[in-house]
């Protein structure tokens, strides 16, 4: 039975943490540290429902769980065979260095750290670790993107010369009235969306980032005179305001009620510095140019578009995960091939890839799919992304 401990017990990790169970290989959760430690051991014991706690509790994986307020203290008492960490954004550096020195295997959320200093600590502190680190990038193993990389290896459209790739998130909302309107937990939306993006960028095209050059703008959200905890159900607009819960039933069509919870918070605060639209250019270390674009505000019928187009001499792949497919041109032949992908599964099924991946590194030490220096030249690009827009500079990506 495989030892899991847990370090920052939020939704993210805890559903990640039960969907290892569809590969039937005995695990169970034996440690949580968290500051909400006592509260997450009365959920369980008392059934409460996981709405209440925003946290997917599952009582096969958590009979017999432990629970720390400290994660020293977790490391210390406990044998465990791997570590999951899914607290706020500005802790994973810190936990995954506490982790590091156990040399245990590690689950990491990203974006793996928020500022340079931050990919300093990380490089440093993983240096010389043994063990298996996964690094939550799911759409590199999307069974889309295992084919496109395949497609690209097979020397179908010859190399890859040109890259360009989209965003259009359909839940951007979530980074404007939840925990991640916190900037200074977040580190604004490079870090939250594109960390994923420039990830499978890099492992498609087999290169690394050499310059980047970065624009983004707040034209939405934010930028009104709104207190930054007020709650939707407690503005004096918020029948009026197309953002709030009651317009999201009544005018947009969404859920089965009206739903005045008690964490949705005004989307319009003036505190809030999370961009809406953001931009990036970007040029791999042979020369070929990334382009990339992200949006927080589509909405309806707009909704849903993420993927890229690669264009090589002899062809170009054009795929999408909303879309759930991948056209294939050939430039020489009059040639056009589909290639549709059946199934509804959490992040187009990376989410599985990445339980596995997981299992195998306490079961049996296989390496990742998705290491630590992934996480870490992905976070380094997006931070040269985050200052890029801020200075209208072109910057080379590197550890300064």
């Amino acid at each position: 039975m495989l030892r899991v401990g847990i370090i920052g017990f939020g939704l993210r990790v805890s559903h990640m943490a039960a969907a290892m169970k569809v590969f039937d290989i005995p695990y169970h959760i034996a440690a949580i540290a968290d500051p909400a430690a006592g509260d997450i051991e009365r959920a369980v014991k008392e059934n409460i429902p996981e709405s209440r706690i925003r946290r997917r509790i599952d009582p096969d994986l958590m009979k017999d769980t432990k629970y720390f307020i400290s994660a020293d203290e977790m490391l210390e008492k406990m044998e465990l065979d791997g570590v999951m960490i899914g607290t706020r954004c500005h802790l994973h550096t810190e936990m995954a260095c506490k982790v590091a020195k156990k040399n245990l295997p590690l689950f990491l959320e990203k974006p793996v750290a928020i500022t340079f200093e931050q990919v300093r600590m990380l490089k440093e502190a993983f240096r010389n670790v043994t063990a298996p680190t996964v690094i939550s990038f799911p759409l590199r193993l999307t069974p889309m993107a295992q084919k496109v990389k395949q497609i690209i290896d097979s020397g179908r459209i010859g190399e890859v010369e040109h890259v360009v790739a989209w965003n259009d998130v359909p839940y951007g909302s979530v980074y404007f009235n939840s925990w991640y309107r916190n900037y200074h937990q977040v580190g604004g939306l490079f870090l939250q969306k594109a960390t994923h993006d420039f990830d499978y960028i890099f492992y498609l095209t087999g290169r690394k980032p050499k310059m980047i050059a970065a624009m983004n703008a707040q034209r939405i959200y934010g930028k009104r005179n709104k207190p930054f905890e007020l709650l939707c159900r407690d503005c004096d607009e918020k029948m009026e305001c197309i953002e709030s819960p009651f317009n999201l039933f009544y005018k947009r069509f969404r859920g089965e009620k009206v739903d005045w919870n008690d964490w949705q918070k005004c989307m319009f605060s003036k505190e809030i510095k999370n961009e809406d639209s953001g931009n990036a250019l970007i040029e791999l270390d042979n020369g070929v140019q990334v382009s990339y674009s992200q949006n927080f505000f589509v909405r309806n019928q707009a909704v849903g578009r993420r993927g890229a187009r690669l264009y090589g001499y002899k062809g170009t792949i054009d795929f999408d995960w909303y879309r759930n497919s991948i056209i294939v041109y050939d430039h020489f032949t009059p040639v056009v091939e589909k290639i549709d992908f059946t199934g509804d599964m959490p992040h187009f099924g990376g989410d599985r890839e990445l339980a596995y991946d997981f299992l195998m590194a306490m079961k049996e030490k296989r390496p990742s799919r998705s290491p630590i220096e992934a996480g870490i030249i992905s976070a380094l690009t997006c931070l040269w992304a985050r200052e890029s827009a801020e200075k209208r500079q072109f910057f080379e990506v590197r550890l300064p």
